[in-house]
């Protein structure tokens, strides 16, 4: 049986995503240094073999920099396109990370949902019943933040 550590499971997944599918640069912030600028945010919930949540946050001009690579224009993305952006990362993130965690086990994704980044910043509180784990990247434009929180409901080999 192989452990993985959630960490080093989302940190992986995130920069293999964030490089393959925006070509981004992402450098792992230090917690100290992470300080959100105009952060838009987004979540989803998960069930299967893991149960739990999915959130980040990412500040407006990241966003709208992974916007222009993933959709290959140079105009400022709409409002509406950001919007999809968000929801698409949040889901690629969540899948990639559940993939590599669980890789033998199947989890469900719920649809993300928009939301305000206070409510991001409460995610990033860990619940001792939880495996939880952040990790924050450095983006061309600010901060990405990630968080999860899983409770293991079938037991891996």
């Amino acid at each position: 049986m192989m452990t993985h550590k959630i960490e080093d499971v989302l940190r992986d997944a995130s920069t293999n995503v964030l490089e393959t599918m925006f070509f981004a640069d992402a450098e792992v912030a230090d917690n100290e240094d992470a300080v959100h600028s105009d952060a838009s945010a987004c979540t989803l919930q998960c069930s299967g073999a893991e149960n739990g949540t999915f959130s980040l946050a990412i500040d407006r001009i990241a966003l709208q920099n992974l916007c222009s690579a993933f959709y290959g224009q140079d105009d400022e993305p709409s409002e509406a396109q950001e919007r999809e952006l968000i929801c698409e990362l949040t889901n690629m993130l969540a899948g990639s990370t559940l993939s590599a965690y669980a890789p033998e086990h199947y989890c469900k994704l719920s649809s993300p949902l928009i939301y305000d980044f206070a409510r991001h910043l409460e995610t990033k509180v860990p619940n001792p019943e939880e495996n939880h784990t952040s990790v924050n990247f450095s983006l061309d434009g600010g901060l990405l933040s990630v968080s999860c929180s899983l409770r293991m409901v079938h037991e891996r080999t």
